[in-house]
């Protein structure tokens, strides 16, 4: 009797299959490819404007990508799952989200390491000449793709293979954090994600929190990391300007999404109204008033946004109300309980698997990745060369 009462229980409680190793890779996936489109801008629509950080963007793209998926390992709790991703499941391939991942994770961080390496073979193969090391010269060919032709038809070579990959990489960067937002909203018993709005959406807040990282990362690297030592104020004010029309754009569709879920809407209607009613004072004061349209102003108005304290700040607070998105988002979605009144309470252990310490791990997993990858890669003799 005991059993069957259990067994009930079970079947009418709500379960919670993600905790907050989610919304940071969602947040991860899409700050990549807000970095990489901002990396295209000058490789693919040639915007010159933004050649000075082009290579240091896509840079930025890559190491985001390669940390995010880490919050998938922990979230399996046993890491050895992650072969499953591999070895099943593949007969579902045409209406399954996750799997078209497998594939997008794969074949993206590739593309993005060897427009890298095109970007910057000219530099390996200057250092390949200068080193005097067998096993130098081994890696710098290596690296530089076993070209080590120099010269204007070589650079010109390059430039065309940096634009085919570049445009091969748009639709891949989009299908990256796409594909995060299908698996929200093909999800159809949870009223807050389904709806066909979650890609555009996902995508909309990426450019946010992938312009506003750039712009808090950026001035640390050129001021303490280049030779010319000081921060390209014209090209932040530039971000920062962009980054105010990204958040136009993402105000718009959170509008769309918003004013067809909750008044138009059938049933579910009331258990989204029920939890915006219970968090609509962090919503509207955090992460619309405080972390978007704060931001928005400083960017519009050219006084703040040549401010170099308001630029960064305004930068930061959007990219953590972008997270703070991504967390009501997913979190939130679970808490709208499917068979019981009222909405569930979530909160995240401080240590172990799936935990506040998990994610500011991976944070540091990130930043120790991000100095490796600037360490190799020698971006900043690129980004000298236009500020000479």
């Amino acid at each position: 009797m005991y059993d069957m009462i259990l067994n009930t229980i079970n079947t009418i409680t709500p379960a919670r299959p993600w905790g907050i190793d989610v919304p940071n890779y969602f947040w991860f996936t899409g700050s990549s490819a807000a970095a990489f489109i901002i990396s295209s801008f000058a490789h693919v629509f040639g915007m010159k404007q933004y050649k000075p950080i082009a290579g240091f963007a896509l840079l930025v793209a890559f190491v985001l990508l390669a940390a995010a998926p880490l919050n998938l390992i922990d979230d399996l709790k046993q890491p050895g799952r992650i072969f499953n991703f591999f070895m099943y499941g593949w007969e579902n391939f045409p209406t399954s989200p996750m799997k078209w991942g497998v594939l997008l994770l794969i074949s993206y961080p590739i593309l993005i390491l060897f427009e890298a390496l095109v970007l910057y073979r000219e530099y390996f193969v200057q250092s390949y000449e200068k080193t005097h090391s067998v096993f130098l010269k081994k890696i710098y060919k290596i690296v530089a793709l076993g070209r080590m032709q120099s010269g204007i038809a070589a650079e010109e070579k390059d430039h065309k293979i940096g634009f085919i990959l570049g445009a091969i990489g748009i639709p891949l960067a989009l299908s990256v954090h796409g594909y995060t937002g299908y698996i929200l909203g093909v999800t159809h018993g949870i009223a807050l994600w389904h709806t066909p709005l979650m890609p555009i959406l996902f995508l909309a807040s990426a450019m946010v929190s992938g312009t506003g990282l750039l712009i808090v990362i950026l001035p640390l690297f050129q001021r303490f990391f280049t030779d010319f030592g000081k921060v390209d104020r014209e090209m932040l004010a530039r971000l920062v300007n962009l980054l105010s029309w990204f958040i136009v754009i993402d105000l718009v569709i959170r509008f769309f999404w918003l004013t067809f879920a909750i008044p138009f809407n059938g049933e579910e209607k009331y258990s989204l109204m029920r939890f915006f009613g219970a968090n609509l004072f962090e919503i509207i004061s955090i992460e619309y008033v405080l972390c978007l349209f704060v931001p928005m102003l400083i960017g519009f108005i050219p006084k703040l946004r040549k401010n170099l304290f308001l630029s960064i700040f305004g930068a930061i607070i959007c990219a953590i109300g972008v997270w703070d998105f991504r967390w009501n988002t997913v979190i939130g979605g679970e808490s709208i309980g499917r068979t019981t009144p009222g909405l569930l309470n979530y909160s995240p252990s401080f240590f172990g698997q799936d935990s506040i310490v998990s994610v500011l791990s991976n944070w540091g997993v990130f930043i120790a990745l991000l100095c490796i990858i600037m360490a190799l890669f020698p971006w900043d003799k690129e980004m000298n060369k236009y500020y000479k």
